[in-house]
Order: C-alpha cells, then structure tokens, then sequence
C-alpha cells in the first residue's frame, strides 16, 4: 500500500467505517494552533492527535508509547485500524505522525498529500462536528531497532555499513548557514538530502518514480540513517524513502543538535 493518498481517493472511502482520519494540524491560517483549527472546521470523520502533546516526548522525540496508546483507544483506534493523516499542508507533522504509528506497530497509515490545504481547494466537505466512536483497545508492538542513538552513529560510521543522511538545507549541511545552533556543518561522513526536496514546485510529494530517482545514489546501500537537527525534518525523508521501496531505513532523532552537545565530537563543513 502506497504511504501517499490523493484527496479523490480519500473522498471515494471517507466512509468507510474501517477508516479514521487523524488531524495534526500544528496550526492552520490564522489560528495559532491545530486544536483551533481543528474545532472551527475539519474533514468529516477525523479526529484530533495534538503534535507537541501526544505525538513527543516533554524533552524527547518519541512520546510515551503508552500514553500514546491510551489516546489512540479512546479516539476508538486499535492497531489493525486504517488511518489517513493529515495536516496543514506541508507535510511536516503528517511525516513525523506516520513514523511515530510506524514505530508503534501500526501497519495501514497514509498520509493526505496536500493536507487540509488540497482537501480545501478540492471542494473537499470539512464539519466542525467532532467525530464520536467506540473506545478500543490498543496494543503496541514497539519497533526499537528503528530508532538509532548517537553511539550506534559512531559505530555505523566507523564500520562504513551504513549511510548517514543529513535532512537539513544544503547551506546548513556546508556550514555557510546556521541560524539555531552554536556549531555549523555537519556529522563527519554524512551525506545531503535536503528534505524538501522530496516535494514538487506546488508542494506535493514527488511521485514514486521521481523519489526513486531523487534517492538512487543509495541503492548500493545496505542500511539509511535520515537524521536533521533535531528528528522532525529527517521524518519526511523517512518516508520518500519508504515510498521510494527502501526497507532498511533508520532514524537518528538526536541528530546534529545531540552530535555538538559534545565538543569531542568533530564537526564537518563543505560538501
């Protein structure tokens, strides 16, 4: 099953009663948050996952699975329910919520390409209705080995097995441009991927075909690391990649925001 949906294509199951579509709208034109948004107006059927609280951690990248998972039963979620998510727009929180279900176990997840934004100008029909089901039960089967620390980088690099992927832009990954943290450059031996580059000129994800050869470079590849400053970027070239019939791809979260914590670390800068 393709990762990526159309809105033709979720306007022809809205219905079904197997699908919930999930909200993760951080914020949507003038409100400032998704919860807002999602009160004023949302795709019929869909329920609201707020991205900072159920979908992270307080100070980490992955929430409480259990917590997590609490949620997901009271929204009426079990693991064999189908999902389509969504957000404003730009795929950003709809990437991080596909990896997160991912990581959970959760094996029937799309995400809308477009988000709210391509639903809207489709004449999709929006509510402010909020959607009532039946509580489940969920039960987690957690996918640690997805998710890398930064001694398992330190390993993998120095053994060459795997390829370490840089999600953020190329003037950050060079170190001509750093705008948050005290070091620029990037981790010695990655390599640039800038995530949206994953996205056509109107914003959508580039289909299959353009993935698989934007990516291409990587097929020699054994294992893929996608990491960014801080996880959120990295998610969205988790996913092309997955689209793009990569299987072996894990996610380094701590990224180069953990990598400079520790001046011992070396610090690459240029291509």
């Amino acid at each position: 099953m393709s990762i990526i949906i159309n809105v033709q294509a979720l306007k022809e199951k809205l219905y079904n009663p197997s699908l919930v579509v999930m909200d993760v709208r951080t914020k949507y034109e003038s409100f400032k948050t998704g919860e807002a948004a999602y009160e004023n107006n949302h795709i019929p059927k869909a329920v609201y996952v707020d991205f900072k609280r159920d979908l992270s951690g307080k100070d980490t990248f992955l929430p409480d699975v259990q917590k997590l998972a609490e949620k997901l039963s009271r929204l009426g979620i079990e693991r064999e329910t189908e999902i389509v998510i969504y957000d404003e727009g730009n795929h950003r929180a709809a990437s991080k919520a596909w990896f997160v279900l991912h990581y959970i176990g959760h094996r029937h997840v799309q995400i809308l390409n477009g988000g709210y934004r391509s639903w809207v100008e489709a004449g999709g029909e929006v509510t402010s209705d909020i959607s009532q089901r039946e509580p489940k039960h969920y039960i987690v089967e957690e996918q640690p080995h997805l998710v890398l620390h930064i001694d398992d980088i330190k390993t993998r690099l120095a053994t060459k097995q795997s390829v370490l992927i840089d999600s953020r832009s190329k003037e950050r990954f060079t170190g001509e441009k750093e705008p948050k943290y005290k070091k620029a450059g990037h981790i010695p031996g990655a390599i640039n991927y800038h995530s949206k580059l994953v996205f056509n000129e109107e914003g959508l994800w580039k289909t299959d075909s353009e993935l698989d050869l934007h990516f291409s470079k990587l097929k020699e590849k054994d294992e893929i690391i996608v990491s960014c400053g801080s996880g959120n970027s990295a998610c969205m070239n988790l996913v092309a990649l997955k689209e793009a019939g990569y299987e072996n791809i894990k996610i380094y979260p701590g990224g180069f925001s953990e990598w400079i914590e520790d001046d011992k670390n070396e610090v690459e800068t240029g291509e």
